[in-house]
């Protein structure tokens, strides 16, 4: 989403500074775009809570009593005061059943430019629903505030409606507006050379894994056991490569890395079976994806890309965010819980279905994507009309 704002805002905005807040500067400064001007900026965790956020409840107070806030020089207060707007890309946000921390760094996130009176776009993401009692309280006392929200699907749609907002439009996701790249790694590229017969690409999620292993089960034997039914029935190789990554870190919510060497291990005699055990650009996986046969995955943005090549795509997630884009296809049937690894049999009958029945499923994406990517344009409408208010 990140790679996707930057590529696109200058067709609307003309040169433009992107101040880039990462918890993760230095892994994310080397993929900034090297013609992007883009300044990264380390937001963590605790120092949004413990630093940038007590300065903002200051800035609210000196904004209160008319004083300027030249004195704020906390480097992401900073940052956010000398921009036109900010633009929050969390895919999903104040939803239940994430968890208190989660919940609580969602309002910080958002509040922060809210106390220093920067217009604040929360650009397309699943949101909602907003029942648990932390939850609660902490939507209805952030989101009426922000600038506009961007609602990603008909269900998050609903759930925002039961807050009553009047900041609300119905988007698609950014990276719909994603541009594929021409080629991979020559590396990736001799790869997956050997796979004569088409290949299944499985991407597993560091997040999935959390919740499927609450109940006691093993999310990386599952996936295995997967994918050997898959090879036994379908008899095409599988790529196993992680779309979120994270060099030299360890398994984490927004690094597959691990999960996807610990799957790998356990096929190891396997000749069908390649692991991608690289750092691929959000483009670059886009062609990885559009080279494969059928998708299975329980990343959104994978799931995305899927869906942009024109790919069948077999989704084993764990909200509603991933079902109300299918059901934008028509294909709200190849979305399932993560709880359905348990019995891969039903997995292994959609994705031979998917084979099966692959040109129809390219003719239903095929029709459908382009109203969607208009939808997903609309983003950056939203994010200019915010920046030059």
């Amino acid at each position: 989403m990140v790679e996707t704002v930057i590529a696109r805002m200058p067709e609307k905005l003309g040169a433009t500074h992107f101040n880039l807040l990462t918890t993760y500067p230095n892994a994310d400064a080397p993929k900034v775009p090297r013609d992007a001007d883009v300044s990264v900026v380390g937001l963590q965790p605790l120092r949004l809570a413990l630093v940038e956020f007590p300065i903002a409840l200051l800035a609210r107070v000196a904004r209160m009593i008319r004083l300027p806030l030249g004195w704020v020089r906390s480097r992401g207060c900073r940052a956010m005061l000398d921009s036109d707007v900010v633009v929050d890309v969390a895919g999903i946000s104040f939803a239940d059943g994430r968890g208190v921390p989660i919940v609580v760094y969602n309002a910080l996130m958002t509040g922060v430019p809210l106390l220093l009176g920067v217009p604040t776009v929360k650009a397309a993401q699943a949101l909602g629903p907003f029942k648990s009692p932390v939850n609660s309280v902490l939507s209805r006392l952030v989101l009426p505030r922000v600038t506009t929200i961007c609602a990603r699907g008909a269900r998050t749609r609903e759930h925002l409606d039961s807050l009553k907002l009047s900041n609300v439009v119905d988007v698609a996701d950014l990276a719909f507006s994603l541009e594929e790249s021409a080629k991979l790694p020559a590396e990736v590229a001799l790869s997956i050379s050997s796979l004569t017969n088409g290949f299944i690409v499985v991407m597993p999620s560091a997040v999935v894994k959390g919740i499927f292993e609450n109940g006691g089960d093993n999310y990386v034997e599952a996936v295995a056991q997967l994918i050997r039914q898959l090879r036994a029935t379908t008899n095409k190789g599988i790529v196993i490569a992680p779309h979120s990554y994270r060099v030299g870190h360890g398994e984490g919510r927004m690094n597959d890395g691990p999960v996807c060497r610990e799957v790998a291990a356990q096929l190891i005699g396997d000749a069908g079976v390649v692991l991608v055990d690289a750092d691929l650009a959000a483009g670059e996986l886009r062609r990885l994806i559009g080279l494969g046969e059928v998708l299975v995955t329980s990343r959104f943005h994978a799931m995305i890309s899927g869906l942009c090549t024109e790919t069948p795509t077999v989704v084993v997630g764990w909200s509603h965010k991933y079902r109300e884009v299918l059901d934008d296809f028509g294909l709200m049937d190849f979305g399932m819980d993560s709880q359905v690894l348990k019995t891969p049999d039903v997995v292994v009958d959609k994705v031979v279905s998917s084979l099966a029945s692959a040109d129809v499923i390219r003719e239903s994406i095929r029709e459908a994507l382009p109203a969607v990517q208009q939808r997903s344009f609309r983003n950056f409408d939203v994010i200019a009309e915010a920046a030059t208010s």
